[in-house]
């Protein structure tokens, strides 16, 4: 754990602050202050369902203050737990950044930067940083020495649509993927609210895979997806034959929404389970309850993204570059191997 202790610097203009590293429950008001006055009035509620939990994680946040002992300036990062092939490996997730207006010049940031990522690395049980940053943040973060290891994409599905004839149109398309795939069924798929649905056999990554992939805790769903379980979210499984033990399969979706779009959060699978399969299994399940379009977040660069090409999903234009630093030679190794991970936008400070 690190010891709190504060740097003392002078910004551009030389205005004068510190940064100390900080346990944030500690400094809730303070914190959750200096984000609704800079227009993120939806902070608090983020706050309350994932910091305490990011906290008993192992995650700090750092904090700027101005000369009247004011927080002028927070970042958080929160250890997240992957498995790269037969190695546990831990990343930390860098969130929720943001410098109150009279600091958002180059030096202050790159400051509070710098420091995370040193004490980060002092800490000595997180391979790497990483995060999903806008683009004045990542200009800030190039000059910390972090790197694009790639792009957080959104990719849709059409599903079904109200209109005939274009459903019919959407109908042939999947047709034609079933051809191109080779699977022509989908995965038996059982579907339960996600109120129902426990969440400890989809904690560890199941099987032998190369691919990097997460552990989802209970806490995960809650800190990233406001209000679950929600009447929305619901959890697609296939059993395995004859055996009481976790699932083979697990989907979890949230939708639709008043348009009719599904948002698939996460996927868990055995790994000689193929995709294709399970999407269309899926799609057969969402059509029933008015689904138009299925989307999803991933890597653009990595092996799973390209599964997802290849059942149909298209890649639109909305993108953020993920960058992330090594802070080890595991870390070096995760950071060389981004067409091995495979996570979703739950993994994610998007």
């Amino acid at each position: 754990m690190i010891v709190a202790y504060e740097q003392h610097v002078f910004g551009e203009g030389l205005l004068d602050f510190t940064i100390t590293a900080v346990n944030p429950v500690d400094h809730e008001q303070d914190i959750k202050q200096l984000f609704v006055t800079h227009e993120r009035p939806e902070f608090p509620g983020f706050f309350d369902r994932a910091y305490p939990a990011g906290v008993r994680a192992g995650g700090l946040s750092w904090v700027g203050r101005d000369r009247a002992g004011q927080i002028v300036m927070h970042v958080a990062c929160f250890p997240q737990r992957f498995r790269f092939g037969e190695r546990e490996v831990v990343g930390g997730l860098m969130m929720n950044a943001l410098v109150a207006r009279p600091y958002r010049s180059f030096f202050p940031a790159h400051a509070l930067i710098r420091r995370v990522k040193r004490d980060t690395k002092a800490r000595g049980d997180i391979d790497f940083v990483y995060t999903d940053p806008n683009e004045q943040a990542k200009a800030v973060l190039d000059m910390c020495g972090f790197l694009r290891v790639g792009a957080l994409t959104r990719y849709v599905l059409p599903v079904g649509d109200r209109r005939r004839l274009l459903d019919a149109a959407i109908r042939l398309f999947h047709a034609g993927v079933r051809v191109v795939t080779g699977s022509p069924g989908g995965a038996a798929l059982v579907g339960r609210p996600a109120a129902e649905v426990s969440t400890a056999g989809f904690e560890a990554p199941s099987g032998d895979s190369p691919r990097l992939r997460p552990y989802h805790g209970d806490a995960r769903y809650a800190m990233r997806m406001e209000g679950y379980p929600a009447a929305s979210d619901w959890w697609f499984t296939l059993p395995r034959n004859g055996d009481a033990g976790p699932p083979a399969a697990g989907l979890l979706v949230r939708g639709p929404d008043p348009s009719g779009i599904v948002d698939l959060q996460a996927v868990y699978r055995d790994p000689d389970l193929p995709l294709a399969g399970l999407i269309r299994g899926l799609v057969a399940r969402l059509r029933a309850k008015g689904c138009t379009r299925l989307q999803v977040w991933t890597v653009a660069e990595s092996q799973f993204a390209a599964e997802l090409r290849h059942v149909g999903f298209v890649p639109r234009e909305e993108a953020a570059s993920i960058v992330a630093t090594a802070l080890t030679a595991t870390g070096e190794a995760v950071l060389r191997s981004v067409r091995l991970w495979e996570i979703t936008s739950l993994d994610c400070d998007r």
